[in-house]
């Protein structure tokens, strides 16, 4: 009795030199977005300390009351959004990744943007707050929301809010 075997080359396997020159591609891309975080973390300081000074400025003018009054409130909101937009861009904690996990568990048809955003709900930011960290407009945050609710099996008078709050005690 004669055995026979087929001996096909295996295409997919990867060549040691492969390995090293995709690693060297990641970590070159690595390299490329630190530069670019740490390019946006300073124009983000930048941005707040030019927005400080600004209203030091504001404060020093004579001008009407009520003027300066909506001047100095337009830069503290503007200042406010600046601080919020740091904190949504946060690393995650280990209990953050713990909630989201759970969530993708439970809800496997929730993408990664209904993820975020659902953190954020969780952590009690509201709507424009997360729209704006998005870049898309209130209404469009809304209507995710929306479908947020559906795809969650939410009835028609429960809160996502206290939903997700509820699931990340549980």
């Amino acid at each position: 009795m004669v055995i026979t075997m087929s001996v096909q080359p295996n295409t997919n396997k990867k060549s040691p030199e492969d390995f090293i020159k995709e690693i060297a591609d990641l970590k070159s891309k690595i390299a490329t977005q630190d530069l670019e975080l740490t390019r946006v973390a300073t124009a983000i300081s930048e941005k707040a300390s030019a927005l400080r000074n600004l209203l030091d400025q504001i404060h020093a003018l004579h001008i009407d009351p009520s003027v300066k009054r909506i001047m100095t409130d337009t830069c503290i909101r503007l200042i406010e959004t600046e601080i919020t937009e740091r904190r949504l861009n946060m690393e995650l904690t280990e209990s953050d990744s713990a909630f989201l996990s759970k969530l993708q568990k439970k809800h496997p048809n929730l993408n990664q943007r209904e993820l975020r955003i659902s953190l954020l709900v969780k952590l009690n930011y509201d709507t424009k707050e997360i729209a704006r960290s998005i870049g898309i407009t209130t209404r469009g945050m809304e209507s995710i929301r929306y479908r947020m609710h559906q795809k969650l099996s939410l009835g028609k008078h429960e809160s996502i809010k206290t939903y997700l709050s509820d699931l990340a005690v549980s």
